[in-house]
Formats: structure tokens, sequence, C-alpha cells
């Protein structure tokens, strides 16, 4: 019996008819396909006979003639076949409990006895390889040997929510458009809450899924959850038999239908309570719908008792705007939880403007802001403030005065955070450029902690870099108006205020060199305008600072020279304003004073010069020098010019520059030179004596240039004598050439015109000494300049006796264009015509006279 059984020959009290598979009563002959009766000991042996073609009224006779040997042989082969099928069916049990309906099973079993026996080759390849296989659905779906288990795993895959794309698409495009059991089971694990509230369906797999809803809508065991499907798959207003499907469900025992019938229906006290269930999935599920939903009663119960997952979960689903409540109860949440979900709570606040929250709820987040803000990392709390100091982009008008006060909450709480941070993490904040923003809220109380970091070894330099880029930042981000290039020394605005206060202070000699890199690093941003003038304000404001200033901000020393320059109109009193701090030094400030100098002004700047000179020698000896010896130059320059007045006063200051150069001299050569000076490889002194000499040289030629005035004039006049020679020669070679071109050119028309005779000589007169035939003067182009064939030889001639060929074309009109055109044309011609081409070639061997 056993053998029996594991044969799936027998169902309770009924036998397999082998003929159509179905269950009858035994020993009967089969009310369905009228098949005789089959013991069941040869029911192995009855369905290799059907298999084999053996008629179903004639199954009973045939297989009760089969001889024992072969009836043994056939029934093991069959029991060996359908012990494998029993395996398979194994696995459908274990599937089966993930499904709604039941009969999965059953329906595998009577798909394989329909074709079984087989030939064992074809049942190895359907099957194999078969190994025991794992309770995983994934693994089932994926690698199950047989495809109609393969599918019910994807179905039962679909109903946990965890479906591959692959198992996904079996569902979707095999079973949901199938027919019977499979397709309505597909319907309603597509709909499952496990895939979503509002699962992604085509259009097509909407409408299927309504039509098979409503085919078992009247089925009690289905109805609730096809209605489920019903409103899954719409975006309409449920008609009464699907409503009414759906209360049932929520009134019934089945907590799983309850469940998803208040999903449907909105029913927040039903889904609230499955904030309570074991599972942790339907949990979670429960609060992402709720939160969606703005749930009162979810919102209460995260702030009694909820923890950061509960939070997370419903910051990721909450409504924008939030419902009343949620804010309350986040901020509770993160002030009781380690890291106060800072990063899921700037999400959530950034969904919104900070002065959207309305008065109340920006005083929330400020008293958030004062338990929390300065617990978190700095650039998350500069993140934070950012939100709350940017305005709506609809809104820009400035804030009321509760909303500023919250503002400022968050400033101060995000300077404790960047105070008590690591430099790394305060280094990363003056790098962002939310701190541009920062800078721009920054007071007196903020200005403070900025001129202490400024001061910091390892992150001045990054703020400094982030005061010289916040102009350039201040004004992408529209925190301060454009500036109009025509605006002369205009207030400089915050920015340039922020600089100097961060300038300001004890310690600005620690400032000088990281400011000087930033400055030379960042000089050109767009901006920068406004630096310059604070900058400016403090040299004119501060003398003692100049130095310190022109060194920090070298970079900028042609622009503050050029507002230098506007403020003072006197060069000898920007020279002695500037030659001890210009960061160029003295030999700069040389060229400035001495450049395009007036020769009536060179003696005053001059001694300015020297004074200046004979300061500084003592300690820069080759600086000194070197704007010692441009000096000279300059004098030696002007001795150059031939008014006697300056040529008096000037020849004055070289008799001073005389005397007062040697004992200069001693100090050069005395002092050694600094290693500030080590890119002036020598001390100019030659140079100096050099331009001396050439000044007394010159005096003593202007001495002697009144001896020499009568021999001077001579010579002038003998060189206007050569001059008018020289032109007399060359009128008289310009004639010579002029008759020379007239003779070429009445021998080149003459030429031209013998060539233009010979060439008419030659189209006229030049016929063959042959007699000519009909085909020679037939016209075959009658527009052109060769219309019949010996007008075209005739041309042909002309060309190999030498005529020009020019001529010739102009005597017919032609171009080499045109020329090219119509022997082209020809040439078809004489290939179309043979006698045209026979002619041809015996006019051109023919004589010609």
């Amino acid at each position: 019996m056993s053998a029996l059984l594991d044969s799936g020959v027998r169902r309770g009290a009924e036998v397999r008819c082998p003929s159509c598979i179905r269950f009858i009563l035994p020993d009967a002959a089969c009310p369905h396909c009228l098949c005789g009766p089959i013991p069941l000991e040869r029911y192995g042996s009855a369905r290799a006979l059907v298999k084999s073609g053996v008629d179903r009224f004639a199954l009973a006779a045939r297989t009760a003639a089969l001889e024992p040997a072969q009836v043994e042989v056939l029934e093991a082969r069959y029991a060996r076949q359908w012990g494998a099928v029993l395996r398979l069916a194994e696995d459908a049990r274990r599937i089966e409990p993930h499904l709604v309906q039941r009969g999965f099973t059953r329906e595998l079993e009577d798909a394989w006895a329909l074709i079984l026996p087989i030939e064992e080759a074809s049942l190895e390849e359907m099957l194999a390889p078969f190994s025991p296989m794992p309770d995983s659905l994934e693994w089932l779906a994926n690698k199950s040997p047989d495809p109609t288990l393969r599918l019910l795993a994807s179905l039962a895959w679909v109903h946990q929510g965890t479906w591959s794309r692959e198992a996904r698409y079996s569902v979707s495009n095999q079973l949901l458009h199938g027919e019977g059991r499979v397709a309505v089971e597909a319907m309603l694990a597509m709909t499952r809450w496990r895939n979503g509230l509002s699962p992604r369906l085509g259009s097509e797999e909407r409408e299927r899924i309504r039509v098979l809803a409503r085919g078992v809508l009247d089925v009690p065991e289905l109805s609730s959850r096809a209605a489920v499907a019903w409103v899954r798959a719409s975006h309409e207003t449920p008609p009464e038999s699907v409503s009414a499907a759906l209360h049932r469900g929520l009134y019934g025992m089945d907590p799983d239908v309850r469940f998803e019938c208040a999903l449907c229906l909105h029913d927040e006290v039903e889904v609230a309570q499955a904030l309570d269930s074991s599972d942790a999935t339907l949990t979670s599920f429960a609060r992402r719908v709720l939160s969606q939903w703005g749930s009162r009663r979810l919102l209460t119960r995260l702030q009694l008792d909820g923890d950061a997952a509960f939070a997370k979960e419903v910051l990721r689903e909450l409504p924008s705007p939030p419902p009343e409540g949620a804010l309350e109860a986040l901020l509770t949440v993160s002030l009781r939880t380690v890291g106060s979900l800072a990063g899921e709570l700037l999400s959530f606040a950034k969904q919104r403007p900070f002065r959207a929250w309305g008065p109340e709820g920006q005083q929330r987040w400020a008293r958030w802001a004062r338990s929390a803000l300065r617990d978190l990392p700095a650039e998350t709390a500069l993140d934070f403030f950012e939100w709350a100091a940017t305005p709506p982009r609809d809104d820009p008008e400035a804030p009321e005065e509760e909303e500023s006060e919250a503002m400022w909450a968050f400033l101060e709480e995000t300077v404790h955070a960047i105070d008590r941070g690591t430099t790394k993490d305060r280094t990363a904040c003056f790098g962002d450029s939310a701190f541009a923003r920062f800078l721009h809220h920054s007071g007196v109380d903020e200005q403070r902690r900025l001129n202490d970091w400024a001061r910091d070894t390892y992150s001045g330099e990054a703020l400094l870099e982030a005061l010289m880029m916040f102009p350039s930042r201040a004004r992408n981000a529209g925190l301060v108006p454009e500036r109009r290039t025509e605006e002369k020394h205009p207030d400089p605005g915050h920015p340039g205020r922020l600089l100097m206060a961060v300038w300001e202070g004890p310690g600005q000699y620690l400032l000088v060199t990281p400011l000087s890199r930033v400055v030379r690093s960042w000089s050109s941003l767009s901006g920068s305008e406004m630096l310059v003038e604070a900058v400016w304000r403090r040299f004119q404001s501060h003398p003692a600072e100049r130095g310190a200033l022109l060194t920090a901000f070298a970079s900028w020393r042609d622009r503050l020279w050029e507002f230098q320059c506007e403020a003072e109109r006197d060069v000898l009193a920007r020279f002695q304003a500037w030659w001890r701090v210009d960061p160029e030094g003295l030999f700069r400030q040389t060229e400035q004073l001495l450049d395009n100098a007036p020769v009536d002004a060179l003696p005053r700047r001059l001694r300015a010069l020297w004074g200046a000179a004979e300061e500084l020698v003592g300690t820069r000896p080759r600086t000194a020098s070197l704007s010692v010896s441009k000096g000279a130059m300059a004098l030696r320059n002007g001795l150059e010019s031939h008014d006697a007045q300056v040529l008096q006063v000037l020849d004055a200051e070289l008799e001073h520059f005389e005397a007062w150069l040697p004992a200069f001299e001693k100090r050069v050569l005395a002092t050694p030179s600094p290693p500030e000076e080590s890119n002036i490889h020598r001390d100019f002194l030659d140079d100096t004596h050099g331009a001396l000499r050439m000044m007394r040289e010159r005096r003593e030629r202007r001495r002697e240039d009144a001896e020499y005035a009568r021999q001077r004039e001579i010579d002038r006049q003998v060189a206007e004598s050569r001059r008018r020679d020289q032109e007399r020669r060359a009128e008289d070679a310009r004639r010579a050439a002029e008759e020379l071109n007239a003779r070429q050119a009445v021998e080149r028309a003459q030429q031209e015109t013998l060539a233009r005779v010979e060439a008419q000589r030659l189209l006229v007169t030049l016929q063959p000494r042959v007699p000519l035939k009909p085909v020679d003067r037939e016209v075959l182009f009658p527009e052109s300049a060769f219309p019949t064939l010996v007008d075209y030889a005739r041309m042909i001639k002309a060309l190999q006796r030498g005529g020009d060929v020019m001529k010739l074309f102009e005597t017919l009109g032609l171009t080499p264009v045109t020329w090219a055109a119509q022997a082209n044309a020809w040439g078809q011609a004489m290939v179309g015509r043979m006698d045209l081409g026979m002619r041809f070639g015996e006019l051109l061997g023919a004589p010609w006279e």
C-alpha cells in the first residue's frame, strides 16, 4: 500500500484514473473518460500503455494482458519517476504556507501525473541537477529544477515583499496574466502591504488586477483581500461592493486582513495597533504609514517613548508641511538621543525655510539649538545655522524680531560648536561655503572669536582664506548688493570691517605671514575691492601699522598705491610717505619718484632721494646704492636739456652730488649686505661713477660747443649741398627709367598685336589640303565657337603650329573654362559617332596651309 501511496495513485478513498488522471472511486470505470477499471498494482503499467497510444476503451484489457515481468519493470520505473515528483511536491508544501490559497501542491502533482512516465533521459534533463534544496524562497525561485516550482517560489517571495527583479517580472508577466488560482494569487501577492502602501504597477497590471479582484469579490475567503487589491490598483473611489468587503475584513478574525483593510480605509486606530506587533517589519511599516498620514497617535507615542530608530522612520515619511506636534515630538526624541539625530533632523529641516515654521516653531527650534547644537560636530552645527539664517527665496525681506532672536540662538551655539571642535573640524568649517553666511551675521561677540581663531597656528590660515573669499561668496549668495565700478572709495561694507576686526588687536605679527600667502593666492577674486578699501582706510588712519599692512597685503600693493596717488597728488609727498614701508623697497619708490619727472622739479626730488639713501645705507647698502645710481642717471638725463637756466640749476646739483657721493660710497663699502639683499648681486657704485663721468664729460662738451659752432654750420651747409646733388641725380635716374618703361610698353603692345594678327590669320586662312566631306561642315554645336568638325580641327592645328593660346581664345571669345567644356563636348560627340572620330583623325593627319 505504501508503494501505491508513493505513486500518487490513492487519495483518501479515491484512486487516480490512469487515462485522465482524475480521482475516481476504485474498482469502477472512470465516469469522465469511460476508461475501464485498472487494478492499483498495475497503475504504472497502464500509464505506460496510455503514453504509448493505447485507446482508453481497450486500456483495461491491454493492461491485464501484460506479462508479469513487463508489469514489474513498468511499475518500478513509474514508482522511481514518481519519487522525483514527490521531492518537488515536498518543496511545494514548504512554499504553500507563504501563499494565501491552497491546492498548489496538488496541481503540481496533477501536472506531473499527466506527463509520467517519460524517458529516463528526459526526466534527468528536466530535473537535473537534482540535489537537496534549501528552504530559502530565493534559492527555490532562482535554482529549482522545476519551472512551476520556480514560479510558486517567486510568488511566495513577492508575498514577503523581499523579491528580486526577476521574481517580480515572473509574477507580473506570467502568473498575473494567467488563469485560475495562480492568477488570483499573483494579484494578491502584488498588492500585499509588504510591497508598499502604493505598489509600483503599470497600467496593464492595474487593469488586470481590477478584473481579477472583481472576479473573486464574492468568494468569502478572498473577498476582503480582493477588495484590498482593487483599492491598491486603483486611483478611484471604491464602489459599494468593494467598500463593504473592506469593512467585513476590518472586523474579521484574520489580523493580517484587518491590517490591510485598515490601510485601505485609512483607519488610524486599527493601523496603530500594529505598533505593538512582535513583527518588526509590520511595526516599521505601520510607523511609516502613520507618518505619511500625520497621525497624532503616532506622534504622541514617539514623544513619550520613541527611540532613534522610531524617529528616523517617522522622519523619512512625514508629509510636508509636517502635522502639528511633529516638530515637538522629533525634537524631544533628539534631545534624549546620542548624536541628537543631527543628520536626519537637518534633512527634515531643509524641507522648509526656517521662517516658514512661524514664531512658535522657530522658538522650538531655538530651544533645541540651545540644548543640542553646541555638542554637535562643527560642520553639522554650521549647516543648521545656514538653514536658520537663509531666507525663503520669495521672501528676501529682513526677518521679524522674534525670528531674529531664534536665528541668533543658532549663531551663538554654532560659535561654541566651532570653538570646541578639533583643528580639522574647524578648518573644514572655514572652507565651507556656508561659512560665508556665518560671517555675514557675525556681530561683535563673533568677531572676538574670529580674532582668536585667526591667530591659531593650525586653522588660522583657513579662516583668513574664508575672509578673502567672503565678498565673492556673499555676492553669489545674494548677501551683499552689487557694487558699481564707478564708485570712488565707498564704505568697505561688512566684509572689509570684518577683516579689519580680525586684524585689530594684539598679535598682529602672527597674521602677517599667513595673510601674505592667502592674499597672494586669492587676490584676483571678485569682490576683493571692498577688502582693499578697508585695508586702505586702515593704512590712512594707522600710520604705525603701514609697514605690517603692506607686508601682509603685498599682493595689493599696486591697488593701494593707486589709492595713495588719488589721495596725494604731490609725487614728493608720496615718496616721503612710502619709501620706508613699501614692500618693493626704496628702488621701486625711486623709479616712481624720478620717472617722467619734470626737469625743473628734479633738484628737489634728488635731494629727497639722497636723504633717503643716506638713511637706508646703514641697513640696506646695496638697495641704497642702486637707488642712488638711478638718481645719478636721472641727473645725467636732465643735463641733456638745452634750457640754459635749467642747466645752470642742474650744474649746481651736480656739484652738490660730487661733494656728497664720496662719504656715501665709504658707507656702502663699509656696511655688509643683509640676506634680504641676496637678489642684488653688486653695489652699483661703478654705474654711479659712470653716470658721474658722463655728466662731467657733458659739462666739458657744452663749454666746447661754442668754439665749434661755425664748423658745425659749415658741415650743415655741405651736407645740404650733397643732399640737393643726390636729389638731382635721383630725378635724372627716374626720368631715364620712365623713358625705358615707355619703350618697353610700346614693344609689348606691338608683340601683342602681332600675336593677335597671327591668331586671326591662322583661324581664317588655315585650311586642310584634302577634299572636304559633308561631315566636315555638319553643324553639331551651332551656339559654340566650333560649330563644325573642320572648325574644331582648325583650332587644334593652330595650337599645334605654336599659336598664342590666349590670343586664339580671345579671337574666338573663349576662356580656358569654355574651351575645356567645348573640347569635352566634341570628345563625347566623337565617342558617340565613329565617323566623326575617324574623320577627325584624317583631318589631323592631313597637311594644312
